[in-house]
Order: C-alpha cells, then structure tokens, then sequence
C-alpha cells in the first residue's frame, strides 16, 4: 500500500531540502505518519474472557502498511502478539479462530489456528482471488467468505500477432459497466462478488451464489463490504445485495435475500423497494434485524433499524423518528 500522506508532504517540501526532518510535538511530520499505529476489529471470545483484535502499522521499508492479531484478556491486560493476519473470527465454541493472511498461492487466504497451547494453524483455502467477510457457521463446521469472481472481458476486435521485439501500445481497457472506477482505488477489477464457503478444516470452496450482480450493498455506487448472517441451523444464508445484471444504475436499491446452502437456492425476502441491508439472524432463528430505508431520491438519509420474519413478513420498523443511523 503505497502512503499518499506521506508523499504529499514531501512533494510540498523545497527540491533542494534533503536535510532530515526535524521532530515537533506540534507539527504533522512525515515521521509521525511513519509511527501511526492503529488497532481495529475487537472479537470478543464466546465465553467473554479474551479479546483478539487486529495490529496495523507501517512498513517504513517497503512503502506499505502491514498487519498482524493480538491477544488480550477482556479487562484489557496481558496484551500479546498472536500471528500476523487480519480479520479475526472466533469459531462458536471459542476453540478456533478463522482470519485472513499471506498464503500459497500468493495472495491472501483463510487460515484457522487452536487457541490452545499448540496453536496449530492451518490453511483452508488457496484461491486465486482475495476472500474477505469471515463468517463461521453455527455448527463450527463450514466458513462462509465473499470473493470476488473475475468476469473475462474479451477485446472484439481480431489483431494479428506482434512481430518479434514489437512495441506496440496496449491494448485498450475495455468498459461496460457504470462503476468501473473509485477514488482511492483506481480502476475496478472486473468481475462480481459472490458467496463462497469451504470446510472449516480445509477443502475446495463451493460458491454459493453467481451471476452478473454482486452480494452486498452499494449506495451511490460504492462499495461498502456484505452483510450477511448464518440461520441458527446452519442451512441457509441470509443477505444483502442486488440480483440485477442492471444494479449499476438501480444502485440506490438494495434488497435481503437468502440462499439455501445445500442447493444454492435464493429467494428475496424483502419487497418494499429501498436499501435494505446488515440482516442479522435471531438466535431462535424466526426473526431477522436490519437497517435501512424506503427508496428515495435524497443524496442522504438516516438509515432505520428494522426487524421481519424470516419469510419477509410482519416487518416492523423500531428506531421511529430517530434522526440517527
């Protein structure tokens, strides 16, 4: 990850101003980016005695930030190093933890580690693409994930092949949906996030869901991450997203759906038209919270906390007039 602030500060520096930066207490230096910590994602175990979150700092070597797990008791004491990863998850028993790290093949994976004295680790997964969304099922059997589907853009046009030692221009890049691009990240890698789960204990993933939409909600076209909940017998998925290959331009939409995981089977739960989102399964299973509202042509609006059966009826809205998400 490159550091735009930290580039920033030096392109605002004078050319021939090579001296080393001197320290202040009241000026933001290069050197106090350079020592930012932050710590992130607190996990709190099942039986509410620890506490495992995520460390990042940065690399002041290789440009980038980087990050790893720690431990603590719940009062905040004994804080130690656990292993380097992100995105910790207990599993429902508190034996386990799930959580996204550097594997093989390069790139990140879903590991599972014993928080017992061995700390056995082990990689579930070795995909391609970059998972992300960790969700253990009720049963600690299975771990949902969300990744990305690469969606092949064919060039049209036949071109011969390049002469030997050719320079010739790249080929152009090759745009067919509204949001192809976003600040602070660039250009979008082509393709649809979807639902994946794979053995808790190893094993090739089985995708969920498919097509030409994404799972999880995007208002004004930006990507916010899935919010999706396991039902208490781990049968089926409940979730945000759009099933629309046309979302791109419906993108103030947003509806909860839910996949069964046996057949992959979806069925839309809500049916007022609005942005619908973060369902959470009750722990009797008969009722699922969310947030969100009724479609709107408002730039904002505060989202409301919702609760419906899990057939999508009786929906009941519960933050009234509260002019707060």
């Amino acid at each position: 990850m490159t550091l735009p602030l930290a580039a920033a500060v030096l392109l605002l520096a004078p050319a021939a101003g090579r001296a080393q930066e001197a320290a202040s207490d009241t000026l933001l230096t290069v050197n106090h980016y350079l020592d930012w910590e932050q710590v992130a994602d607190p996990q709190i175990s099942p039986d509410g005695q620890q506490i495992v979150y995520t460390r990042r700092w940065v690399n002041r070597l290789e440009d980038k930030w980087e990050s790893a797990l720690w431990l603590m008791n719940a009062d905040g004491s004994h804080a130690r190093f656990l292993v380097k990863g992100a995105s910790a998850r207990w599993s429902p028993d508190g034996t386990r933890i799930s959580y996204l790290a550097d594997g093989d093949p390069a790139g990140t994976q879903v590991f599972v580690r014993w928080m017992d004295a061995t700390g056995a680790t082990t990689q579930v997964t070795r995909v391609t693409n970059t998972p992300a969304e960790l969700r253990w099922s009720p049963d600690g059997k299975v771990i949902a994930f969300a990744m990305l589907v690469p969606d092949k853009h064919e060039w049209p046009i036949s071109m011969p092949a390049a002469p030997p030692n050719a320079k010739w221009t790249p080929a152009p890049r090759m745009v067919d949906r509204m949001h192809y691009r976003q600040d602070r990240r660039g250009f979008m890698d082509f393709g649809f996030l979807h639902l994946f789960v794979v053995p808790a204990d190893g094993g090739t993933p089985r995708q969920l869901t498919a097509g030409p939409w994404n799972v999880g909600s995007r208002f004004d076209g930006l990507e916010s991450g899935v919010g999706y909940d396991w039902t208490p017998d781990a049968k089926t998925i409940v979730f945000e997203g759009l099933k629309d290959p046309a979302a791109d331009y419906n993108y103030r939409n947003a509806h909860i759906y839910a996949v069964d995981v046996a057949s992959g089977a979806i069925r839309q739960i809500t049916q007022r038209p609005g942005t619908w989102t973060d369902p959470v399964v009750s722990p009797d299973g008969r009722t699922i919270a969310f947030t969100g509202g009724d479609s709107s042509r408002m730039s904002y609006r505060a989202a409301g906390l919702y609760v419906m059966g899990l057939d999508g009826g009786n929906v009941r809205k519960l933050s009234g007039t509260l002019d707060r998400d």
